[in-house]
């Protein structure tokens, strides 16, 4: 770490208040700046973020721009009632909507090769088929949508399709944010890693010593914001994902749901086909912000890819990485002030790509009430 003292220049230049900080450079904290700098282009905006880029899941998520399968609305029954799973599923399907519309289908990479939820469990389809009539109830009272989920088969299983689901590309997204930030006037520091934070007198105060003020904060830091705010409720969760080398004739091309969301896995360009998921099988290890490969896991995945999927022999893992999801107990994100300064959006719960531009310009209006 460099120290040294500030010249005359850079005091007058750095030592000002911002009228708001976000921290936390990834969908939903850029959607704040976003939104914010719109709505009030006068004022001085900062985001701030610990890595090089966004590191948590933002650029490191598998790429659905989904509102849930079946069976995870099933699931979600169990630890949540009716109105508020209706409305995390508006603002989920609005959120992709608002992405859609504000970066530009070309942009993000976005398309709907077809979305489907198959089974390998003739128990678990038939409770699923049963549960058809309230899910689709649920996508016309939150978004107006008819008959999203239908019974059919794809490849040999029995599945659901699923309507108005796609897919796109995290890093282009990202990407074009970032780039219509630039040039709102957002300002942006990176690796920039934050010790404490100040929320009554919104006050940063950095691991190198250095103070930052604002009139207003907004913290976006989803999966780790239990490091900075301890009383906030939000477990991590590990992700594990994996995309092949080309494979031939790949049949898997569109967007697919296994078992209540926890597999998930889609065709990813050129032939190739990304996998990911299957944290319920090792579900405390993966409650961590350690970013890493569970060989557990990923042992699963490739069995799952070879006796399940049945890809043909000889197919390879080109690249595999892991991203952090942030979790609430309930799965509803907490979008709240935590003082009169000072704003919190996180618990995004695995639907980050939905919910993160909904939820960021919802917290820029929520920063200024």
């Amino acid at each position: 770490m460099i120290h040294a003292e500030r010249s005359f220049w850079e005091s007058e230049l750095y030592d000002r208040t911002y009228d708001l900080i976000i921290v936390g450079a990834g969908l939903t904290g850029q959607s704040i700046a976003h939104f914010y700098k719109k709505a009030h282009p006068d004022e001085r905006v900062m985001v701030i973020d610990r890595g090089f880029f966004p590191i948590g899941a933002s650029t490191r998520n598998a790429g659905f721009a989904c509102f849930g399968s079946v069976t995870e609305h099933m699931a979600d029954m169990k630890i949540e009632e009716e109105s508020r799973i209706i409305e995390r599923i508006r603002r989920r399907f609005n959120g992709l909507q608002l992405l859609r519309e504000t970066l530009g289908d070309e942009n993000i990479g976005y398309r709907e090769p077809g979305a489907y939820e198959v089974f390998t469990d003739k128990k678990v389809y038939t409770e699923a088929l049963e549960h058809l009539d309230i899910c689709n109830r649920w996508l016309n009272e939150a978004a107006g949508a008819d008959q999203v989920y239908q019974a059919t088969e794809h490849n040999g299983f029995p599945a659901i399709s699923i309507e108005h689901e796609g897919c796109l590309h995290p890093g282009k997204m990202m990407r074009t944010l970032y780039e219509k930030n630039l040039k709102l006037g957002v300002e942006f520091r990176w690796q920039t890693q934050v010790k404490k934070i100040e929320e009554t007198q919104a006050v940063l105060i950095l691991e190198n010593g250095i103070e930052l003020k604002a009139e207003r904060l907004a913290i976006a830091t989803n999966s780790f914001t239990s490091k900075l705010l301890s009383s906030v409720d939000i477990k991590p969760g590990r992700g594990f994902v994996f995309v092949t080398k080309p494979i031939k004739d790949l049949k898997w091309n569109g967007t697919y749901h296994y078992d209540a969301g926890y597999y998930y896995f889609r065709g990813a360009g050129e032939d190739r086909l990304l996998l990911g998921g299957a944290r319920s099988l090792d579900i405390d290890v993966e409650t961590t912000t350690d970013f890493g490969t569970n060989e557990k896991i990923k042992n699963h995945l490739i069995s799952f890819a070879d006796d399940v999927l049945k890809l043909p022999k000889g197919w390879e893992i080109e690249i595999e990485w892991s991203g952090i999801m942030g979790f609430t107990p309930t799965k509803s994100p907490i979008l709240k002030r935590i003082s009169d300064k000072t704003a919190l959006v996180a618990g995004l719960s695995g639907m980050g790509v939905a919910l993160g531009m909904q939820l960021g310009k919802e917290a820029s209006e929520l920063v200024v009430e």
